[in-house]
């Protein structure tokens, strides 16, 4: 892998070669630029929404893509953890609030998709304490607790009208969620919850041996029941886990650990080009959130049991993606982090760029303490 000390040619970034002192204001400024662009590109004042596309159009704004929105809200308050910045929690509320008035309902169909709001709307009142924001997370919290079936397939399903399958999708971050629900509220019935989903998980979806997580179990029309072992997106790794890194934190249980090491380990050999070091395109539409939901929750794992492959291939990627898959005037983020956006650009897509940013100035962080 080539050195992440290095002039990024065609750029204006430059990565110093000093220590960690250096690179943090680097990647930190650079996080803030990322966020800035975000917001230039994709904020809707007049709505307090963040846009679909870049750029904008009437049409392409018809739908809500609650989920999308969602992580745009976790963007707001990736900036928020870095700055202390109330702007960013102002923000946040708003895509929330905006969220909950475009889809006419706090809930929806799709499980997942409220799992990511009630996940990131969960870090919004950890920074502001807001009641209303609290009520929101505990009604969307009892509501995707109806996901769990105790039928042949067990676990959580991934959409209210759908029962012939389980997803990686609905239960890694319903694990993750319960988890911290018992954390700031302290309900021990919630744990046991984050313990089931990912127990189901870990026995039906993931690989003994790689620990690579499969998609989903469906159950056939003949009656069997088959895992879908093609499928083996990014962001199902990261949310399985992210699940393992909360129960290793409230339980001390290192079983935890060694199965997010394992998952993590196969997981970023698996997606990246081995030729380059970079992570694999994903598409755009929902795929290109993917990698970046990857790259949140390895560095929960960094977090908890720092990696050197781990920092280097992030730094790598954030790297490449700023000096060769964007521009300082431009700021849009392509689904492929070494090569130019083509437009229009989903938010999803661009989203991702930001997470990986912004994981680059996390890991700075961490390491400076």
């Amino acid at each position: 892998m080539k050195s992440i000390c290095m002039l990024l040619v065609g750029s204006f970034f430059l990565t110093g070669c000093n220590g960690n002192e250096e690179r943090l204001e680097n990647y930190n400024n650079h996080a803030e630029w990322a966020e800035e662009k975000l917001i230039e590109h994709y904020w809707n004042e007049n709505g307090k929404l963040m846009n679909n596309a870049y750029p904008y159009s009437k049409e392409r704004e018809e739908s809500l893509n609650y989920w999308w929105k969602a992580h745009a809200v976790d963007a707001m308050m990736d900036g928020y953890e870095r700055t202390g910045d109330a702007a960013y929690t102002d923000r946040a509320e708003g895509v929330v609030k905006s969220i909950i008035k475009k889809n006419g309902s706090l809930f929806n169909e799709f499980y997942d998709d409220m799992e990511w709001l009630a996940l990131a709307a969960l870090r919004l009142y950890d920074a502001t304490k807001s009641e209303t924001v609290k009520g929101y997370v505990l009604k969307l919290w009892n509501d995707i607790k109806t996901a769990w079936w105790e039928d042949e397939l067990g676990g959580m399903a991934w959409k209210k009208d759908q029962r012939d399958s389980r997803n990686a999708c609905s239960n890694g971050p319903a694990a993750i969620l319960a988890a911290r629900m018992y954390e700031y509220f302290g309900d021990k019935e919630d744990l046991e919850w984050a313990k089931k989903i990912y127990d189901w998980q870990k026995k039906n979806l993931v690989d003994p041996e790689s620990g690579l997580v499969y998609d989903g179990l469906k159950l056939e029309e003949n009656g069997d029941l088959n895992v879908n072992k093609n499928w083996i997106f990014t962001y199902n790794q990261g949310t399985y886990i992210g699940a393992a890194v909360e129960l290793y934190k409230h339980t001390n249980d290192k079983t935890y650990l060694a199965d997010a090491e394992k998952t993590a380990a196969s997981a970023m050999k698996y997606h990246t080009v081995a030729e380059t070091g970079m992570m694999k395109e994903e598409g755009t539409g929902d795929g290109g959130l993917f990698k970046g939901i990857f790259i949140r929750y390895l560095i929960h794992l960094y977090e908890v049991n720092e990696s050197v492959q781990m920092k280097e291939m992030i730094f790598h990627n954030a790297d490449t993606l700023l000096s060769k898959g964007s521009t300082k005037e431009i700021g849009l983020f392509g689904p492929a982090w070494d090569m130019p956006h083509q437009e229009p650009l989903d938010i999803s897509v661009q989203l991702s760029g930001v997470f990986l940013i912004e994981a680059a100035a996390k890991i700075e962080r961490l390491d400076s303490e």
